[in-house]
């Protein structure tokens, strides 16, 4: 009898320990569907969001970031800047790509949709991924909030849902 409770109590840590680990994911979205998930959350395809005059895409997603990065870049020839608190640095980019796929979650009522993008440094070999968080503002999308996410693919943030958790 004592091996059973031993047993029914371990499967019921295990169960509760498996069911904290599946809450955690490297970028938000709606759903969490296995640990570890990279990109967890509703792949955009196609939907009509806030705006239903015109669908929102993936292809119109990441035209959008492009565009985004190319305006803030114009000051500075075409050097995308990005200031990292942890390391009081200001970095020097180009975007390399957009990851595959483009999300999309419900938060504060706003549909937000969101991208991951890899920039090369122009002063050295470090890579960094940047998150993008957007939102439908008329016909265009407008990036609420950006924030570097790896350096070297060092990881900074995780998330429970759609909140950031930041990695000591």
């Amino acid at each position: 009898m004592k091996t059973l409770r031993l047993h029914v109590a371990a499967a019921s840590i295990a169960a509760v320990l498996a069911a904290g680990v599946c809450t955690a994911a490297e970028h938000p979205g709606t759903e969490v569907d296995k640990p570890n998930a990279e990109h967890p959350g509703k792949a955009v395809e196609k939907t009509t969001g806030e705006h239903p005059s015109k669908p929102v895409t993936a292809k119109f997603i990441k035209k959008s970031i492009k565009e985004h990065v190319k305006a803030q870049s114009k000051a500075t020839g075409g050097i995308f800047m990005i200031h990292d608190d942890k390391l009081n640095k200001e970095w020097k980019l180009k975007l390399d790509k957009i990851h595959d796929p483009v999300r999309m979650f419900e938060k504060d009522g706003k549909m937000t949709y969101f991208t991951c993008s890899d920039f090369k440094s122009t002063e050295g070999k470090d890579v960094l991924d940047i998150d993008f968080w957007m939102v439908l503002k008329g016909d265009k999308l407008e990036v609420t909030d950006t924030k570097i996410h790896k350096v070297n693919g060092e990881p900074r943030y995780t998330y429970e849902g759609t909140e950031l958790k930041e990695i000591k």
